[in-house]
C-alpha cells in the first residue's frame, strides 16, 4: 500500500514539475517572440493616437536616456528594444526638440531625431553664431555713425 501511494505521489510530483517546466518554456518564448518583434518589427504604441509628444534630447544624452523619455511619455513600449534598436542602426541621436507621436515606430523616431534638421527648435550653428555676431557689430557701428552725423547737422544748423 505504501508502494503504490509513494509511486502516487512520485508520478503527481513529476506531472507538477513537468507542466511548470513547459509554462516557464512557453512564457519564456512569448517574452522571446514579443522583444524580437520590438526590435525588428515595426510596432508601434497605438495607430490611432495622433497625439504629438515632445522630446528634448539634450546634449550628451545616449539612447537610453532618450529611451527612458519616450517610455516615460508613452510613445515606446520597451525601452530596452529601443536601445537595441538604435545601437544596431548605429544611431546617432542629435541634440534638439522633436515632435514624436504614438503612432510611429522606433525606427522613424530614431530617423528623426538622427537629424538636427527636424528639430523644433533649432540651433544655431557656429557659423551663424559667427554672421550674427558680425551683423550685430555692424549694426552698432552704424548706429554710431548716424548718431554722430545727426550731432554733426545740429551744430551745423547753429
Amino acid at each position: 500500500m505504501k508502494k503504490v501511494i509513494s509511486a502516487i505521489l512520485g508520478l503527481g510530483v513529476n506531472i507538477i514539475i513537468y507542466v511548470v517546466a513547459i509554462f516557464i518554456l512557453f512564457r519564456a518564448g512569448a517574452f522571446a517572440y514579443d522583444f524580437s518583434y520590438e526590435v525588428f518589427g515595426e510596432p508601434v504604441v497605438s495607430e490611432y493616437n495622433d497625439e504629438e509628444v515632445r522630446i528634448e534630447i539634450q546634449s550628451g544624452d545616449g539612447s537610453k536616456t532618450v529611451a527612458k523619455k519616450l517610455k516615460d511619455a508613452g510613445v515606446i513600449n520597451s525601452e530596452w528594444a529601443f536601445i537595441l534598436k538604435s545601437s544596431l542602426s548605429k544611431a546617432n541621436l542629435m541634440p534638439g526638440v522633436y515632435v514624436v507621436k504614438a503612432n510611429m515606430s522606433a525606427d522613424d523616431m530614431i530617423a528623426l531625431m538622427g537629424d538636427a534638421k527636424n528639430s523644433v527648435v533649432q540651433q544655431p550653428t557656429a557659423e551663424e553664431l559667427e554672421s550674427q555676431t558680425g551683423e550685430e557689430t555692424g549694426e552698432n557701428t552704424e548706429g554710431s555713425g548716424e548718431n554722430a552725423e545727426d550731432t554733426g547737422e545740429g551744430e551745423n544748423g547753429q
